[in-house]
């Protein structure tokens, strides 16, 4: 089931779209969240802190479109465009996750799709049915 259908053409000069969250059985698969809003609000310039707390509320939207939430994220791929952006980037996901502390990589990458862009975190979550303990 698809969440928050998106069109490549908002952000790049790309053609066609995706989707922001997709479920497949009760493994929910987020495609890489930014600090454009989802509603697509634009990243805050230059502010790497700023860019990962709204990526984070964008993970946290889409968790709760899927009835989840951020405690059931298990992995969490992060992507800097600079190494000096890792303790601020990391700072924020430590407020959104806290002790819960998904599995994580961090990578540093030369550029993201726009050139506004300084962070982008991929997020997988195993979202339990009803009454049904977490996987992990």
């Amino acid at each position: 089931m698809p969440f928050q259908k998106f069109h490549t053409t908002q952000v790049t000069a790309g053609a066609g779209s995706y989707s922001q969250a997709l479920l497949a059985g009760r493994t929910l698969y987020l495609s890489g969240q930014t600090g454009e809003g989802l509603d697509g609000t634009p990243p805050v310039r230059g502010d790497a802190a700023a860019q990962a707390r709204q990526a984070c509320e964008n993970i946290r939207q889409l968790l709760a479109e899927a009835g989840g939430d951020l405690s059931h994220v298990v992995k969490l791929t992060n992507y800097i465009t600079d190494r000096a952006y890792r303790k601020p980037v990391y700072a924020v996901i430590a407020e959104y996750f806290g002790p819960h502390a998904p599995a994580s990589t961090g990578v540093i990458v030369d550029g993201l799709a726009s050139e506004d862009f300084l962070v982008e975190i991929d997020a997988t979550a195993y979202i339990p049915e009803a009454g049904e303990e977490k996987a992990y």
